[in-house]
């Protein structure tokens, strides 16, 4: 008489053939799509944010080439070109993460710590300043300046987030070519 297996297959054993519309639990489809919808929350967020910041200063130059000399910490024959330019790569680099250009976000990853940085100095030298990170109405001096620190902490962690995500989202690009390159028979190197 043979002998019957009825060991019971686990998931990975399972083929594709011999799943007969038996329900098949994946838990991971619940945070993978959780997690796709607040990577894209997050970019939108913090594009709206850099598109927000950079057109409020791009408006008034002035007020913002003033708010960056209160810090003294460039030369006051770079303050134009930074109130224009750095405003400019603020809008821009919102845009592109947006629309997911590369680079984008390293951009705004570069912008964040910079910002902390100069907040940073702010809060430890007790500067009684405006921030100058939207608007000039910014002017509650140095409790701001700690807000907006903080602020950029929180901005520096939903960029971290993205990164992570990025890395480990495979990009549907990348997985339709392995499907095409499984569905002809060839061997994916």
């Amino acid at each position: 008489m043979p002998k019957i297996d009825v060991k019971p297959k686990t998931c990975q054993e399972l083929s594709v053939a011999d799943n007969s519309g038996r329900f098949r639990p994946h838990a991971d489809r619940g945070w993978e799509a959780g997690l796709t919808w607040l990577y894209h929350c997050l970019r939108l967020g913090l594009a709206c944010v850099f598109i927000y910041a950079g057109f409020v200063k791009l408006l008034d130059p002035r007020a913002f080439a003033h708010a960056i000399a209160q810090y003294d910490l460039l030369p006051e024959g770079l303050l134009p070109l930074v109130a224009v330019g750095l405003p400019a790569l603020e809008l821009l680099a919102g845009l592109g993460l947006i629309f997911e250009v590369r680079g984008s976000l390293t951009i705004i990853a570069i912008l964040l710590l910079i910002f902390l940085m100069v907040l940073g100095y702010a809060v430890w030298h007790n500067l009684d300043i405006d921030c100058g990170c939207f608007t000039a109405d910014e002017l509650d001096a140095q409790h701001r300046v700690k807000t907006a620190f903080r602020r950029d902490l929180i901005m520096i962690g939903a960029t971290l987030f993205l990164y992570w995500r990025r890395r480990s989202r495979t990009p549907q690009s990348l997985w339709i070519a392995k499907l095409n390159i499984l569905l002809k028979g060839e061997m994916i190197k």
